[in-house]
């Protein structure tokens, strides 16, 4: 792998994004572009770490300033954005996929809602950890911050299905609207419940997760809620809340320690 030029690399995305309206033209000089920085010096054993899809190993940076340079155009173009949004994602290598979803979530929210209906798919066939991650903020970025409505109505579907799987995606996209306190916490308690009235072992680190950064924001509110759901809650989910306590912040554990240890141990 060559150094990394910066003014280099910024003339060869420059020129990647010259293409922004043709996906096919895109692709082959992106294709281009992440050979030419592949590292082509990582032991056999380093490269096969990552089975799930085919990757470049391309240089993180090289990426960010792509991504740098073909966002302003998902702004002004929209529709381009789109097209080629979903060109990159089947093109089906790891940077591909990185870079479908950045693009995403820099589209408007408005034009950017036929691709949401298509991430319940692309998650689905996401095994690879990093692009799930991707998928769940970076490209719910914009509709997270500009359309919280819209998000959290997204939100509500995934954390209302019986499928413990699906729950874990409404909880980990969840999580960066808590981290920019985000203030209408009866919202987020509304939308929430369903997935903690039917907590298991497999959300139990996300509900951790979730309850912790809402306590963050109002531990009164946050308590008052655990204890509505605590009153007429399963044996599941009062195992499940028992297990999550430690990794609480500490005025919460004191306030719920004892309500639970009231609760049935079966």
């Amino acid at each position: 792998m060559p150094a990394i030029d910066l003014a280099r690399l910024k003339l060869q995305a420059a020129r990647l994004a010259d293409h922004f309206s043709d996906p096919p033209a895109f692709l082959r000089a992106l294709e281009e572009i992440l050979d030419f920085y592949t590292n082509r010096t990582l032991h056999p054993k380093q490269a096969a770490q990552r089975l799930s899809l085919p990757a470049y190993r391309t240089p993180r940076p090289v990426l960010r300033q792509i991504q740098a340079e073909i966002a302003p155009l998902a702004e002004a173009r929209p529709a381009d954005a789109l097209a080629l949004t979903y060109a990159l994602w089947d093109a089906g290598s790891l940077e591909s996929r990185l870079l479908a979803a950045h693009l995403l979530g820099s589209i408007p929210p408005a034009s950017a809602m036929p691709a949401f209906a298509r991430l319940p798919d692309w998650l689905r066939l996401s095994a690879d950890r990093e692009i799930r991650h991707a998928l769940l903020t970076d490209s719910l970025r914009r509709v997270r911050t500009e359309n919280p409505d819209v998000f959290l109505t997204l939100l509500e579907d995934w954390l209302r299905s019986p499928l413990s799987g699906i729950q874990v995606w409404g909880l980990q996209a969840l999580l960066p609207l808590l981290a920019e306190n985000f203030e209408n916490l009866p919202a987020i308690f509304r939308i929430l419940r369903p997935a903690l009235e039917s907590a298991g072992p497999a959300t139990q680190i996300e509900l951790q997760e979730c309850l912790s950064a809402l306590a963050r924001l109002s531990p009164i509110e946050t308590t008052y809620f655990l204890k509505e759901i605590l009153a007429n809650a399963p044996p599941m989910t009062v195992r499940t809340l028992r297990r999550i306590l430690p990794g609480l912040p500490a005025e919460l554990q004191s306030k719920l320690r004892d309500l639970l240890r009231q609760m049935p141990a079966a």
